[in-house]
Formats: C-alpha cells, structure tokens, sequence
C-alpha cells in the first residue's frame, strides 16, 4: 500500500485511475442525474485517486442556452446562481472527501459567445477560485454540434460540407486553446459522434487543422482528454481517435482520462478500456492534475507501474 500525497490510501495500481473530465451531476447539470455527492461516493467505490468535477459553465447569453435547459424554467441568471451553488458545495466536498480521494474543482466551458467567452473564462477562475478549466468546443459557429443530428447537419452544410465543417470546428479548438489555455482540452475530435469514419477525417486540410490544434495544446502545456464515455455512445474508440492519439504522442501532448459522467452509472464506466488503448497506441503514461503546496501542479503517472514518475 502507499499513499498518494497524504490523500488516503491506495493501491500503486490504482494511482492510474483518475477522471477530469466528468462529475456532471444531476443537481447542476439538466442532463444529468443524480447529486454530486453520490457520483463523489461512486468514484471512492471505482477506486479512483483523484477526480475532477467539471461542471458546466454558466451561459452568459440567453441565445446559449440549451432545450433542457429551457423547458425547466431555466435562464442565465438561475443558471448562474446553480454555478454559485456548485462553487460553494464543492469546495465542501473537497474536504469532506479529503481523506477517501482527491477531489478537484472545474468547470466544463463553451466558445461562445465568440467576442467574449475568454473573457467569461477568466472571470469564472477568478471569482470561484477554481482548480482548473476543461476547454470544449460545443457550438459551431453558434449551431449546437452534438445535441443531435439534425442541428449536426445544420452546422455541416452552414460550414459548406464535412471537410469544411471539421477544419472550422479544429480552428476553434484551436483558438479556444490559445485564448483561454485551458489545464485539460475535453475530447477533442467530438464531431466524431456523428461522422466517425469518414473520409474527410484523412483529407490534408483537416489533418492540417488537427495538427495546428495540437501544436497550441502543446504551446499551451494542455493535457488531452481521453474522453471513454465515446464507448458508451457506439463509437469504436473514445475520443480522440488512435490517429489524433499517435500525432499528439509524437508532439509531446499528454493524456488524462475523462469518464465524462452524467449519473452514478457512468462513473468509471470505459477507463479500463481506456487505458489499454492507450498502451496499445504507444502512451504508457497519463499527466494529472492535484493539490500541492496550495495549489494545482501536474503529475505524470505510469500506465503500467502505477506509480508517479
């Protein structure tokens, strides 16, 4: 047994299991389920060492709001009392879980409205001290991109077909990156739910955009989300894919697992598969995020030693 930085006690196997990307509670997320402390309650039960709770961020915009979101009632000034909520609650549970898992406060943030999400961004980190950002790209343009397929294809012909559509979407994954530099860039190929194993994924232009992504994600010191809950979707990989994988290895951009949770059932739920994709693309190790000296460093962990290198 050892321990992982005074933050109980754990199996060397078990310092691999670690999520930052997940935690969307029902109580703060419309299209979640159940309440933050029992997801908390399911990642002690999985094993995990740390988890991040990544909770959406609030929108700044009517025009930004989802159905869901809508159909309960909600607007952007309720949704920005729910964050305050969350905020409050969390840095609770953060010492209420101290002593079974580390458990790291973030928030899951949207590119829109263009002119001012950055600014929105720093904003967010400032006021509730949060412990880092997952950086996504949700909207095209200010189309929905995975909400379903129809406003998917609504966003594709806007952007004047597949291949057009992807180079646009890895551009403002790439400037998200350089303007809000993000600790974790959440599954970074999503337009994947949609089109996985098209043809216009190999074309030189989008390849072209992917890499120029990854370049700031490494000029930004980001680690990628290796987003499992794709499994659960149908697709046959999580995000991203082997490919984008092996590019970001050979520029020297780190992964870290996302569970991308939405209920207690979804905890935990793909990383083991997730891990063995990994080493099966030539990644032996994952780069975390956790609390030391008061405040957030990195740490790289061994796929296959289970230790902290």
């Amino acid at each position: 047994m050892t321990a992982h930085d005074g933050v109980g006690v754990l199996e060397l196997n078990e310092l691999w299991k670690v999520s930052l990307h997940g935690g969307h509670s029902g109580d703060f997320c419309e299209h979640g389920a159940d309440s933050l402390r029992e997801m908390l309650d399911a990642a002690v039960s999985f094993g995990y060492s740390t988890f991040g709770v990544a909770t959406h961020s609030p929108p700044s915009s009517p025009k930004f709001l989802y159905e869901e979101e809508v159909a309960a009632g909600l607007g952007v000034v309720e949704l920005g009392e729910r964050f305050r909520s969350y905020s409050q609650l969390s840095k609770g549970l953060v010492a209420d879980y101290a002593d079974r898992i580390e458990v790291l406060r973030g928030a899951e943030i949207e590119v829109v409205p263009a002119g001012s999400y950055a600014i929105d961004v720093g904003l967010l980190r400032e006021v509730y001290e949060l412990d880092y950002i997952v950086g996504s790209v949700h909207w095209v343009d200010e189309i929905a991109i995975d909400v379903d397929r129809g406003e998917f294809d609504r966003a594709v012909t806007s952007s004047g077909g597949l291949e057009s559509f992807l180079v646009r979407y890895f551009e403002l994954v790439g400037g998200m990156i350089s303007s809000v530099k993000p600790e974790v860039v959440g599954h970074i190929d999503l337009p994947r739910l949609y089109c996985d194993g098209a043809s216009e994924w190999g074309s030189g232009r989008v390849l072209s955009a992917i890499s120029d992504a990854l370049v700031a994600a490494r000029g930004a010191g980001c680690i990628l989300d290796l987003n499992v809950r794709a499994l659960s979707k149908g697709l046959s990989s999580p995000f991203p894919s082997a490919g984008i994988v092996r590019m970001a290895s050979d520029l020297g951009v780190p992964f870290c697992f996302g569970d991308d949770s939405h209920s207690v059932a979804d905890v935990g739920v793909g990383v083991e598969a997730g891990r063995s994709f990994l080493l099966a693309n030539g990644v032996d190790s994952i780069t975390t995020l956790g609390r030391q000296d008061g405040g957030v460093v990195k740490r790289v962990v061994s796929l296959v030693a289970g230790v902290i290198e």
